[in-house]
This record gives structure tokens, C-alpha cells and sequence, in this order.
């Protein structure tokens, strides 16, 4: 069009993503070229980068480049895979240039490491599709309404439906990340009430609301159960107290999750780290069915082949100092306490004993 001094589309299926970092890196950092693709087909990707550089300092360019892409989709085809060049920023803006709000498409945004995240609307919070047991997963996309979304935990890919004209955020949280594995199958786990059961439990044990509990994924090995326990408003001070709560119940056997407790792993992301921060240490609770967490006694909760002969911290194995483990029982140990223990010497044929 002349008047435009340009080119105006008349194809209603093209529509144009917008996606920016809202990191305070957003200006300085670049983890360009970001690809943007159908999903499925890998043979095509859109290759973008940064805006132009915002300053020249004479001869040189200041490398101030703000991190926004513009991308033409096709709204007819209806996922699309975001993959960046380094790591992805934590807060990030979206929003969908298209003239029918009844039109949009599934992004999907993969991340190196596992964190936990939440997908607002005018700073509301639209809560993942619930989960499904059939599929062992979340529910998927059904493209309902904007802002529907899930976190597929197996894979770190986080997925949410954008339609013509709504603008969306992915925010960073606060939470504990919590990995549990216990002596159970996949059929046992489901067959008890699932993930359902399963942060009944969970919250119920730490006197917390089931709805701060979000189950990430679940798998074989023997039974794997990765979750995020989150707080209102990201309050530290209440997030540390969950944590040493939590801590407690699995330490001291008062955690009963239906199922023997072999493994327990603990982390807490922080949104207020760089998205380009090291991931955060995990701290072990239980290992092999021995306490492992700091500040408690390495009592055995869950008796296995290869945890019998533990050492205590006083150097006798979890048997020898009369620590009682029901086979098959967690939450069932009971300290045998004063022990007696017998010592024999031989000396010249002669066997001398003494009872401690």
C-alpha cells in the first residue's frame, strides 16, 4: 500500500508471536539465534535475533541489545517449539499479534534444568491442567482459553496455549523441589489413589494446603515422584519452615507416603537467581533407605539388601545397635534402647567375655 509505504496482508492465518525477556539481564544478555518451528517438523525453523543494537560508543557498538523477538506464525498450525541458543530467560512476556481472539497456537518452551514456574495473566496466576492418570502426565493442551498450560517434568518442557490479542507471562517461583523414591511399581502407586493420594499425604504430613503441592512427574525406578511445594507470595521465612518441616517428617520416619522410602533429595530455586546461575545443590534426606539429612542420626527407615550393614555414627552397623526395621514398613523403627552388646577375646585358649 502506498500510504503504508508497505506491504498489507490479507492472509488471516498469519498471525505474529512477540516474546521478550523481563530479566534484568534483558538488555546485556544474548542467547541468540532463538528457532521457532512447527512442532514435528524440524525441517523448517525460523532463525531470529536481538533488536539492533541500541547505542554506538563511536567507533564500536555498545552491545545493547534489547531481548524481543518478533516471529510470523501460522495460526492453523497449532504447536510450536521455541528453542534459544543458551539458557532461557526466567520471566519472559508473550503475546499474540492476530486479529481473531478465537485463534491461537501451543508454545513450548524447553529448559536445560528442572525449576518451577507459573504462567500469569494481568499478574493472576492460571493453574496447570490437572493431572491426568491416564497418561501419567498432565493433561494436555486442549486449547480451551488463554493461558492454559502444563510442565511436562521428564522432559523440562513447559507448554501454554496463546490466542489472537492476550498477553501472557511466564514467572519464576519460589518453591522446594523434591524428589522421592520408594519401593513401589508404577501400577501399585496408581492403584492406591495416584498423585491424588499422594499429596494428600505429603500435606497432610506438613500441615499444608494440598494446593501449594504440584506433582512434576512421576516414573519408573523403582518409583520416582518429582514435586514443587510452593508458598503465598513466595515467602522465604514460610518456605524455609516448610523445608525444615518436611526434612523432619522423612527423617525421623513420620513421612508415611503408602510405600516403603528409599530415596530423598531436597532443592530450593530461587527466582531471584540468574537464569544463567549453576543449578541448585540437592541435599540428601534418606539414601538407600538411611537417613541422610544433616543434623539427624543415620537410622535406617527402610530395611534393603544393601543398606543392612550400614554404619551408625558409632561405628556399629544399624542391626548391631538394635534399630528394629519392619520389611516393607517406612514409618516403623524402633531404637533398642540400652544396648548390650557382648565383646569376646581369646587369649592362650582361653575365651574371656564383656557385656557393655
Amino acid at each position: 500500500m502506498k500510504e503504508l509505504n508497505g506491504y498489507y496482508c490479507e492472509d488471516e492465518k498469519l498471525g505474529i508471536l512477540r516474546f521478550e525477556s523481563q530479566d534484568e539481564d534483558w538488555l546485556d544478555r544474548t542467547f541468540t539465534p532463538v528457532y521457532v518451528s512447527e512442532v514435528g517438523k524440524p525441517e523448517y525453523k525460523n532463525k531470529v535475533n536481538s533488536q539492533q543494537d541500541w547505542v554506538w560508543d563511536g567507533f564500536y557498538a555498545g552491545q545493547i541489545r534489547q531481548a524481543r523477538f518478533p516471529v510470523i506464525v501460522n495460526v492453523n498450525q497449532k504447536e510450536w517449539d521455541i528453542e534459544y541458543n543458551g539458557t532461557p530467560p526466567k520471566k519472559q512476556m508473550f503475546n499474540l499479534m492476530h486479529g481473531n481472539p478465537k485463534e491461537g497456537i501451543t508454545v513450548r518452551v524447553a529448559y536445560p534444568s528442572a525449576g518451577s514456574y507459573s504462567i500469569t495473566i494481568d499478574d493472576v496466576i492460571i493453574e496447570m491442567n490437572k493431572w491426568d492418570d491416564t497418561i501419567k502426565n498432565y493433561g494436555p493442551i486442549l486449547q480451551s482459553k488463554c493461558g492454559e498450560n502444563r510442565y511436562l517434568g521428564t522432559k523440562n518442557i513447559l507448554e501454554f496455549y496463546i490466542t489472537g490479542g492476550c498477553t501472557l507471562k511466564i514467572q519464576p517461583r519460589d518453591a522446594i523441589q523434591t524428589l522421592v523414591r520408594m519401593e513401589w511399581t508404577m501400577d501399585e502407586f496408581y492403584a492406591k489413589g495416584g498423585t491424588t493420594s499422594f499429596v494428600d499425604r505429603v500435606a497432610g504430613s506438613l500441615g499444608i494446603h494440598a494446593s501449594t503441592i504440584k506433582v512434576v512427574s512421576v516414573y519408573q525406578g523403582s518409583l520416582v515422584v518429582n514435586y514443587d511445594i510452593t508458598v503465598d507470595n513466595d515467602d522465604s521465612s514460610a518456605l524455609e519452615a516448610v523445608k525444615k518441616k518436611q526434612t523432619e517428617q522423612f527423617a525421623t520416619g513420620a513421612m508415611n507416603l503408602g510405600a516403603p522410602i528409599l530415596d530423598v533429595a531436597t532443592t530450593v530455586v530461587s527466582k531471584k537467581a540468574p537464569a544463567t546461575a549453576a543449578p541448585a545443590k540437592a541435599e540428601s534426606v534418606v539414601s538407600d533407605g538411611v537417613v541422610a539429612a544433616a543434623g539427624y542420626s543415620p537410622i535406617v527407615i527402610t530395611k534393603t539388601e544393601t543398606n543392612k550393614f550400614t554404619t551408625t555414627a558409632g561405628g556399629a552397623t544399624a542391626e548391631s545397635v538394635g534399630i528394629i526395621v519392619q520389611p516393607g514398613s517406612q514409618d516403623s523403627f524402633v531404637p533398642n534402647v540400652p544396648v548390650i552388646e557382648t565383646q569376646s577375646t581369646s587369649y592362650f585358649n582361653k575365651t574371656y567375655q564383656n557385656s557393655i
